[in-house]
């Protein structure tokens, strides 16, 4: 009889990985596909190039598949917010200290072009306000994102992305034989960059750094981000870079 191992368990994780399996069945992921095409899940399977896509209709094609798609991950959308959601003041402290320590890291660079020798005092004063100011992050934030991206990052993408892939597959069917859907590369990284759209909605755009290495995300990253501060919708969002991908 093999002996139950619970450091092993702990140590892969398997308690977060749990929390984040998708139930999401392929019938329902074909539904929803067929829902924002306006069509029965039988027509999605067998009727081809029914989408005319040229130039921005494409991303007006993408939008209207979003919605059902976050329906689809709702509640994994959920646990996420019970695990890394920030409220609007966390949101607002969070920013404020981003935009400080951008600041002080292009005080920084200037101060280092302009010294000849020695590190200026200008330039030791800010070093320090940087590090006291990535503590203080660190300290209201850094358990928060460290326990997500250590834990629960690959489980909580995973659950949250195979069903919206999925979706975008089905409904390449529908499109003409050209489409950029069709391609399966494009459908990774559109389904990435619903992802990282809706994290940085969930706990601000703090969490950028987190997910910054997701295929498609790196590229379009600074968009997304100021997409998230505007106060646009992951409809919005995904729409505006569909394009650019």
């Amino acid at each position: 009889m093999d002996t139950f191992d619970l450091k092993k368990y702990l140590a892969e994780n398997r308690l977060f990985q749990e929390e984040f399996i998708s139930e999401v069945s392929d019938n329902e992921i074909q539904a929803a596909a067929a829902k924002a095409l306006g069509v029965s899940p039988d027509e999605l399977e067998k009727e081809e190039g029914k989408i005319e896509e040229v130039g921005l209709a494409l991303a007006v094609t993408i939008a209207g598949l979003i919605p059902p798609a976050l329906e689809l991950v709702g509640n994994v959308t959920n646990k996420a917010k019970q695990m890394i959601g920030l409220n609007d003041q966390e949101k607002k402290e969070l920013a404020e200290l981003n935009k400080k320590i951008e600041f002080t890291k292009e005080l920084i660079k200037k101060a280092d072009k302009a010294t000849t020798g020695e590190i200026s005092a200008d330039e030791r004063q800010a070093r320090r306000r940087l590090k006291r100011l990535k503590k203080e992050k660190d300290e209201k934030f850094g358990t928060k994102f460290g326990n997500w991206a250590k834990h629960a990052g690959h489980s909580l993408h995973h659950a949250y992305v195979t069903p919206i892939r999925k979706m975008f597959e089905y409904a390449a069917k529908f499109t003409k034989k050209d489409s950029k859907l069709r391609d399966k590369d494009y459908r990774e990284k559109l389904s990435n960059i619903v992802y990282a759209a809706a994290m940085m909605g969930i706990a601000g755009v703090g969490v950028a750094s987190h997910i910054s290495h997701l295929h498609g995300v790196g590229p379009v990253l600074t968009t997304l981000a100021d997409g998230v501060k505007g106060g646009k919708s992951v409809v919005d969002i995904v729409k505006g870079v569909a394009s650019l991908i």
